[in-house]
């Protein structure tokens, strides 16, 4: 068989992910649209300015939506693809001239993995970008600023609150740094400033947080020798303070659902600092699932093939159910599987691998009775 027929299959392959990509992201925004009208025009001067609000922020949310469905929509769209050959007859002639059926395996593989290339180009080019208005909610988004969550630095005992945290420019409002004793200061010491920037790390300075206008200036600070280390005065600035933290913006919120939107240098990054201490377990996780999720696609997709071109079967429409019913179940055991990592019951990396392990046995288990 040439590469006309590969041409082919990879091209209804990739027509077919666009039209299901649109037709979900299209129902959704739909659905989520008219149910939060209101609250769009609440925050929208005009008719024009109501459009460009919505357009703006459904457009940013696509990329989201992508990195959710992405996966689902792969295999689902290999299950069509399949089901049109056998619907139209496209498979018969393929066997009649010898050619095997796996044969077939070989664009749908490349299709899914130029889709996979896709999302992982969004993932870690993309969504990084846009974290810090797809990680706000959407009331939260609009006003500009949202309630912070207080935390305690884990490696260095920094309690950090404020009134607010302001989204653009990313700051926190009346800003509260509690130092504690013995590690950084001789008694506890709270410090309160106007405005706290976060200042990412470079070449000539640690990352951690610019305090502007201090109740407390530098020379009044009873530090200790490690507090010294982490607190310093600002040259020519005597009402700012920097403070040493590897605490970023995104964790005084939400911080949970951060972790996904980080791109992979920056989750290994945090793995391995001490600020992020417990919660490098669920770091570790996402890490470790984002690796394994191009062949955890692959698997599944090899998984439902089998099933669609069964050898003795009662009908394409119910070796379409047993497929979607098979998938189905392979998904609610990943969710069950990752939920175990979370918690504890299991190591998270093996939590994460553990689909990709019985996708493939079971892959493995089915090839016998796909058609030849």
């Amino acid at each position: 068989m040439n590469t006309t027929f590969d041409r082919y299959l990879i091209v209804r392959y990739l027509q077919i992910f666009v039209i299901l990509y649109v037709s979900m992201f299209g129902l959704f925004v739909v659905i989520d649209g008219f149910s939060n009208l209101d609250e769009f025009q609440d925050h929208a001067k005009g008719a024009i300015d109501l459009l460009v609000l919505m357009g703006t922020y459904y457009a940013n949310q696509s990329t989201l939506f992508l990195d959710m469905c992405g996966p689902i929509l792969t295999v689902v769209d290999a299950m069509v693809v399949f089901a049109l050959l056998v619907r139209h007859s496209e498979l018969h002639p393929i066997l009649a001239a010898g050619i095997p059926a796996w044969r077939l395996l070989v664009p749908i593989t490349l299709s899914t993995a130029l889709v996979n290339g896709l999302m992982c180009v969004n993932q870690e080019l993309i969504i990084p970008r846009l974290a810090g208005v797809l990680a706000p909610g959407r009331d939260d988004l609009f006003k500009g600023v949202i309630q912070i969550e207080p935390l305690t630095d884990p490696s260095t005992g920094i309690y950090i609150d404020g009134q607010e945290l302001s989204l653009n420019p990313q700051l926190i409002k009346n800003a509260e740094f509690v130092l504690p004793s013995p590690a950084i200061a001789q008694a506890p010491t709270s410090i309160k400033a106007l405005e706290a920037r976060y200042i990412r790390a470079t070449d000539n300075h640690e990352a951690g947080w610019l305090l502007k206008n201090v109740d407390r200036p530098f020379e009044k600070l009873a530090l200790s020798p490690g507090g010294s280390q982490r607190v310093h005065s600002v040259e020519g600035q005597p009402k700012d303070l920097f403070i040493v933290s590897d605490l970023p913006f995104d964790q005084l919120f939400n911080r949970l659902q951060s972790a996904k939107l980080l791109s992979t240098a920056e989750l290994i990054h945090r793995i391995r600092s001490p600020a992020f201490g417990q919660s490098t377990a669920r770091l570790s996780q996402t890490l470790h699932a984002r690796l394994v999720r191009p062949l955890a696609n692959l698997f599944a997709m090899l998984v439902s093939i089998p099933l669609i071109l069964r050898k003795e079967s009662r009908g394409l429409i119910a070796n379409m159910a047993i497929a979607s019913g098979v998938l189905g179940s392979l998904l609610g055991i990943s969710e069950g599987v990752a939920f175990c990592g979370q918690s504890g019951m299991m190591w998270p990396e093996l939590s994460a691998w553990c689909p990709v392990i019985y996708t493939g046995m079971l892959f493995a288990w089915l090839t016998p009775y796909m058609q030849t």
